[in-house]
């Protein structure tokens, strides 16, 4: 390897190649003086700086492939002599490398270049489309236009008719070479689409979403998006079909491929503007609606929608044979006129047909006699601010778009009607499919479906988990669907797919944020590297705790502390191997972590000297699950170690959670430690005239009797004190654990007491004595002085 060379990039063509097309584009600007023209140029200019970006792009690893070549070689010591190879080596690396370097600064230049020249161009269209827009003809009303249209019409007419005999021809002479088999193939197909497949598509979609698809929410949803892509795909395709059949037999004269594709384009929109209403509103399925529309309303709009489509087809056609024909301006500014007043005469239709269903119970009543106050009244949908304001909009510039047709402002008349058509069309699609994403979202990760079942087993999320992942996959389409519904309501302004697919191509490379490479594509392989990591760690987990460490001798506490390094262990395997998915250099990473450890010394302090101390616990364990503990005025059980804190259970069955550092730092008492006896003592008084030794064998014989009474070690009994009149007796026992302490104790005093009883045995009463001046009350003096005190004191 150290004798190959580099390997040769091979892009210095490519690069001249752009180089040149730059060039030609520049110098076709000056020629270009239609928008059209100039969008045409944009769109390539956009590919030649894609390709320049490419070829930085393919470079780059090169580049870097060298640079860690000459890194191995090292740097020459001054007055060092290197080998003959080592020095022809390094020579050819710092060439490769030299011509590398110039030809990604030059790729990158002309990425720049072509930037600055579609920016140029781009400006210079919405110049020529706003001269264009606010260009005033003659009005419609005016008796010169229709003059002056009669006088270029015939003209215009015999234009398109001979555009009509060069296609007639170019289709005799292809089947006069080539037969009736590929027009006739191309036809049947396109007619067994546009009928029998979208019927029985549609009847598939009904029939497959109503007794399979899961839920009602999401079967409403996903139907409606099988309308709309049914209804657009099928007439779409059929127009396709035909023109490929007749391109494929040469039955189309170059001159009007153009005109064919235009036809195809057209087909496709008018398609998609009647798909969406019809998914929208689906007047014959009520019941799978998903607009809050009567059946009366949604057939109303459903007949308009459809009337819009055939014209949106008709205009488009038409402006397509016009634009070839290259008819006179008379024409062309008629022709706009007559499909702006079309869409302002449908638009104005549908505004008063809702406004007539609106108040259609009140007619009614009218109509029939009554009062349209006694008739009960339903209360439309309250409506948001935001709707109000875009309904106001929309008629300002239905209105306006009248005015200006009538007044000569053709072109804005016609721009402004299929604008606000286009933007309701796009608006209910990205409404539609932001529905379905929604449902979908929520739908996969319902715990109770296929998926969240499966998620739940593999990683063992909780169910308000799975909604909320649910709720952030919804979030995350419908921004993707937002941003695209925006790209295609700048179109009619501009924007073009070119730029929106440019969009997206950046989108998909990513961004770089203070130098850390964001690309939802590796983004998307970090989720599914945490997803598959996190079910590796659970079952290794459940692996452990259920199969391998039951086998061996450790205790349980031990296990359970064995099982949770484990599962921190390997969710920091899972964290770095997500980092290293993203694209992170560790060494950057371990760099920024120095960084941070000031700051996490500072602030982080307590959350890392409680996380050092559970690692500490788990490993020294001084203490460990099941332990009876005693720290300050608290004691109970160690129910759980984590890593920040310790969960001891108490005696009022309550959990008191104490940071690992007060178990590290602090004394503590473990009562169950290395399995201790538990000490149980029994200390009271008797008067000093009582026969010891009798006690001392009823003790002695209650914890012979008591089966919790260890024998080993033995129980003794002990005079503890002599004073005031009685004897002081301790006595102590041991039992199996601590734990039994308590009750054992008091099971030896209910027995204790009874002996007592039974031989007549009285316990020493503690006296009191006080002094009090009897001369102001003999009585109370003596009672005073007669009454017990203390413990063993009768009531």
């Amino acid at each position: 390897m150290a004798q190959s060379g580099p390997p040769e990039p091979g892009s210095d063509a490519s690069i001249d190649a752009i180089e040149t097309a730059l060039d030609k584009l520049q110098d076709q600007q000056d020629q270009a003086d239609t928008p059209e023209a100039l969008r045409a140029l944009s769109d390539k200019v956009a590919e030649q700086q894609h390709q320049a970006e490419t070829q930085v792009l393919a470079l780059q690893p090169q580049l870097a492939q060298i640079d860690e070549r000459l890194k191995q070689l090292g740097e020459v010591t001054p007055g060092t002599v290197e080998p003959p190879d080592i020095r022809a080596e390094r020579k050819q690396l710092k060439a490769s490398r030299d011509r590398l370097d110039g030809a990604i600064k030059r790729a990158r230049l002309l990425a720049v270049e072509a930037q600055q020249l579609g920016d140029t161009i781009d400006k210079l269209r919405g110049q020529l489309q706003a001269q264009e827009l606010f260009r005033r003809a003659q009005s419609p009303l005016s008796i010169s236009l229709w003059r002056q249209l009669g006088q270029v019409l015939p003209g215009d007419l015999a234009r398109v008719r001979a555009l009509w005999d060069q296609q007639r021809q170019a289709f005799d002479a292809a089947v006069a070479r080539h037969g009736w088999a590929a027009p006739a193939v191309g036809l049947g197909i396109a007619v067994l689409l546009l009928l029998p497949a979208a019927m029985s598509l549609r009847w598939f979609g009904r029939r497959y979403l109503i007794q399979r698809a899961p839920g009602n929410r999401l079967r409403r949803s996903a139907l409606a998006v099988w309308m709309l892509l049914v209804g657009t795909a099928t007439p779409a395709l059929a127009a396709w079909v035909l023109v490929e059949s007749l391109r494929g037999i040469d039955a189309i004269p170059r001159s009007l491929q153009a005109l064919a594709s235009s036809i195809v384009f057209v087909t496709l929109v008018s398609a998609f503007i009647g798909a969406v209403s019809s998914a929208l509103l689906l007047p014959r399925q009520p019941s799978w609606r998903l607009l809050p529309f009567d059946d009366a309303t949604a057939l109303k709009l459903g007949r308009y929608a459809w009337l819009t489509s055939v014209a949106a087809w008709l205009s488009g056609v038409l402006g397509a044979v016009n634009l070839a024909a290259r008819t006179t301006e008379v024409t062309t500014m008629a022709l706009n006129g007559l499909i702006a007043l079309i869409f302002v005469v449908l638009l104005i239709a549908m505004l008063v047909s809702l406004l007539h269903l609106q108040r259609a119970p009140a007619l009614g009543a009218a109509a029939a006699g009554q009062d349209p106050a006694a008739v009960p009244q339903v209360a439309p949908p309250r409506r948001s601010s935001v709707m109000v304001l875009i309904s106001l909009l929309v008629e300002i510039i239905i209105v306006a778009a009248l005015v200006a047709a009538l007044l000569g402002y053709v072109n804005f008349a016609r721009r402004a009607t299929t604008q606000v058509i286009w933007s309701v069309v796009v608006c209910g699609a990205g409404g539609l499919l932001m529905m379905f994403a929604d449902d979908l979202a929520r739908w996969m990760f319902k715990p109770d479906s296929r998926f969240g079942r499966a998620a739940n087993a593999a990683l063992g999320l909780r169910a308000s988990h799975m909604e909320q992942a649910g709720v952030l996959l919804s979030a995350v389409l419908r921004l993707w669907l937002a941003v695209g519904v925006i790209g295609a309501l700048l179109v009619p302004y501009g924007a073009n797919f070119s730029g929106i697919a440019n969009w997206i191509e950046q989108a998909r490379q990513g961004w770089k944020v203070a130098g850390v490479p964001l690309e939802p594509l590796k983004i998307l392989k970090a989720i599914v590297v945490v997803v598959i990591g996190m079910g590796l760690v659970k079952a290794s987990q459940r692996w452990l705790t259920q199969t391998y460490l039951p086998q061996t001798e450790l205790d349980t506490s031990t296990r359970a502390s064995v099982a949770a390094v484990m599962r921190y262990l390997g969710i920091l395997v899972v964290g770095l191997w997500a980092l290293v998915t993203l694209g992170l250099d560790l060494a950057k990473l371990a760099l920024v972590a120095s960084a941070l450890s000031v700051g996490i010394g500072f602030g982080l302090q307590a959350i890392t000297q409680n996380f050092i101390s559970g690692l500490i616990l788990m490993a020294e364990r001084p203490v460990k699950i099941g332990d009876w503990v005693r720290i300050g005025d608290a004691e109970g059980d160690i129910r759980r170690i984590n890593v920040r804190s310790t969960e001891i259970q108490v005696g009022d069955r309550s959990t008191l959670i104490v940071p690992n550092s007060e178990l590290i730092t602090k004394t503590i008492r473990n009562m169950t430690m290395a399995n201790p006896p538990g000490q149980v003592q029994v200390q009271f008084s008797v008067p000093l005239d009582t026969d010891v030794a009798r006690v001392r064998e009823l003790l002695l014989g209650l914890y012979a009797d008591h089966p919790g009474v260890l024998a080993e070690p033995a129980p003794s009994v002990f005079i503890d004190s002599i004073k005031a009149g009685a004897v002081t007796i301790n006595s102590f026992a041991y039992v199996q654990s601590p734990r039994a302490v308590y009750g054992t104790r008091s099971d030896l005093f209910f027995g204790l007491l009874k002996a007592l009883a039974e031989e007549h045995i009285a316990l020493a009463i503690a006296q009191d004595v006080r002094i009090i001046d009897a001369g102001s009350d003999p009585a109370r003096a003596a009672t005073e002085h007669a009454r017990p005190t203390g413990e063993g004191a009768p009531a």
